[in-house]
């Protein structure tokens, strides 16, 4: 008997089973002329409802600006009064004008926290975004010292893990991260480098007369996976094929060096 009390008890509530709610409509994509009329047409709209309120007494004119240049149109009859007295008062207005100016200005700046946080959001992405994109790259040559630095040097700068492994004969690059260090560094490896003028360095440096392969990078496969598999870029030079697969295999990403090697270039065929 001790368990019945005055209380009434209530169930909680469960919401009964049922489909998920339709997404709501999306807003319309508009261009850049689109976004520039609507808000030109934004702004006349609020200077003519502004004209209308001056015009129907619910808030005052705002007064002439003075300025040296038109003392005499603004003012007429007063400025011929005592002139000298008029043009220290424009001068001190147009001076307080110019002060609040950059009072504004100076309100408005950001703390070099701020700005380093935006050009943080401008040149990477996000964070705590959950996708990770991949390149994998495939190149003839990479033993070159200054081909290897800009590999090296652009993948740690922009922010990217991955790893190159250099093996005579091929050499395959794969770096990880965000779509805006991604898509500089595709533009550096397949536009920027120019891989046959690095070709011919080495040639020069090394006095052979051998004749050789077109040097050149191709894109692989680009794609996004769940999680990055480095820590870390790392450069690796290895010997045989053998040594440059493992570097792959204890990452946990074998295929990707299956994919390069096996990988045919359609211009070359």
């Amino acid at each position: 008997m001790e368990k019945f009390t005055i209380y009434v008890e209530h169930p909680r509530p469960i919401e009964p089973p049922a489909e998920p709610a339709p997404p709501p409509p999306q807003p319309l994509k508009l261009t850049k002329q689109e976004q520039k009329k609507l808000r030109t047409q934004r702004r006349i709209a609020k200077e003519k409802d502004r004209q209308e309120m001056i015009r129907q007494g619910v808030i005052e004119p705002p007064k002439p600006k003075v300025k040296i240049s038109n003392l005499m149109k603004v003012l007429g009859t007063e400025a011929t009064q005592d002139p000298t007295r008029l043009e220290k008062e424009v001068r001190s207005a147009a001076a307080e004008r110019e002060q609040a100016h950059i009072d504004r200005n100076i309100a408005r700046k950001l703390t070099p926290a701020e700005l380093r946080e935006k050009k943080e959001r401008k040149l990477f992405d996000d964070p705590n975004t959950p996708e990770t994109l991949v390149s994998l790259y495939k190149i003839n040559d990479l033993s070159h010292p200054k081909s290897r630095f800009r590999v090296d040097v652009n993948a740690q700068e922009n922010r990217l893990t991955g790893c190159a492994v250099i093996c005579d004969g091929i050499s395959i690059v794969v770096v990880e991260g965000g779509s805006k260090s991604i898509k500089r560094y595709g533009k550096l490896m397949l536009r920027r480098i120019n891989w046959s003028e690095v070709s011919k360095e080495k040639e020069e440096d090394e006095d052979s007369d051998d004749d050789k392969t077109v040097n050149k990078c191709v894109l692989v496969w680009q794609g996004s996976v769940a999680k990055p598999s480095f820590n870390k870029f790392s450069v690796h030079d290895c010997i045989t094929e053998a040594a440059g697969r493992k570097v792959f295999v204890d990452a946990g990403v074998p295929h990707y060096w299956d994919l390069a090697v096996n990988y045919v270039d359609d211009e070359a065929v």
